[in-house]
């Protein structure tokens, strides 16, 4: 179903001069561009604090149980916002980056879910849905996006399109990737772009690797966009870019996949699964260990498993 954007409401400033920024979900995807439409508008953001513990007691107060872990760090992020006195919080509503795919409904309903969980704090929601909309550019669409939030803080103008369209042109940040190591077991940690960010959503995973003796790969930015066989029939984007992700490490020469899902996500239950049947039917000698994650996951435990998948990793390289 299409959601239809609301119009434009009060033209307000926040008394601030500022607008807080959950540092969770959406915040990698399009992070580099709004910071920078709203640094041309004059208004400043913040963005709370890196996840952590408490991020998550904090969610854990104001969410449902029957959520993704992202979810639930969601909420103790604008929870941290609220508490640092932002009354006016960036939660945008993004549907779709492309043509004939969607991100996680969760996705399409955060604005919603944030007001009704602080009914006293101003949401701002730039509707993007670039499957549904006329465009057929992202930035284009963007600069469509834009114009109501802008409007709503009262500082759209006649130059404003053109900010826009030089924010387009903002470099989103690579994911760091560790050097080369002589004869070092190269391993690939994919999932959704918010569970290769963010150490807490993965539990450290990749920290725990390259403690190990691997050197972990990154995904290119932008992601791959040639079209693989494994994503045949797929809808949801996170399950479209960790195909392509999947196809550009292994034409690499990846020793092995770590794949992190989350317990309680849709996208996660079929797209996950079905990779793993592709692959195998394809006859890949890659290893690759699913971790399927939520709040009661031990770390501890986590590190058996990835201390087995190397070595099973190590000992199938060494007999290629």
């Amino acid at each position: 179903m299409r959601y239809k954007a609301d119009p434009p409401r009060r033209k307000v400033l926040p008394a601030t001069g500022k607008v807080g920024v959950p540092r969770s979900l959406a915040y990698d995807e399009l992070r580099a561009f709004f910071d920078r439409v709203l640094f041309l508008h004059g208004i400043g953001t913040v963005v709370s604090p890196p996840t952590s513990t408490r991020t998550l007691e904090a969610g854990l107060k104001t969410c449902i149980d029957e959520v993704c872990l992202p979810l639930k760090v969601f909420f103790g992020h604008v929870a941290a916002l609220v508490d640092a006195g932002l009354e006016t919080i960036l939660v945008p509503r993004i549907c779709s980056v492309a043509k004939g795919r969607n991100l996680c409904p969760k996705f399409h309903v955060l604005p919603d879910l944030a007001e009704r969980a602080f009914p006293d704090t101003r949401i701002v929601a730039p509707y993007i849905d670039l499957h549904h909309s006329r465009r057929r550019d992202l930035d284009m669409h963007l600069v469509d996006a834009c114009r109501p939030m802008l409007q709503e803080l009262g500082v759209w103008n006649k130059r404003s399109k053109a900010l826009v369209m030089e924010a387009c042109d903002t470099e989103p940040e690579g994911a760091a990737e560790a050097p080369d190591g002589p004869g070092a077991l190269d391993v690939a940690v994919l999932g959704h772009f918010y569970a290769e960010r963010d150490p807490f959503l993965g539990l450290g995973v990749r920290r725990v690797l390259e403690k190990l003796g691997a050197r972990v790969g990154a995904t290119p930015e932008p992601w791959p966009e040639a079209p693989s066989s494994l994503e045949e029939g797929m809808y949801y984007e996170s399950n479209v870019r960790t195909a392509r992700a999947i196809e550009h490490h292994l034409a690499r020469g990846a020793d092995g996949i770590v794949l992190i899902t989350y317990f309680a996500c849709g996208p996660d239950s079929y797209g996950a699964e079905t990779l793993l049947y592709r692959l195998a039917a394809r006859g890949s000698d890659v290893p690759v260990l699913r971790l399927i994650i939520d709040e009661h996951t031990s770390a501890e435990g986590l590190a058996t498993r990835l201390a087995t998948f190397v070595e099973v990793a190590r000992h199938r390289k060494a007999s290629r």
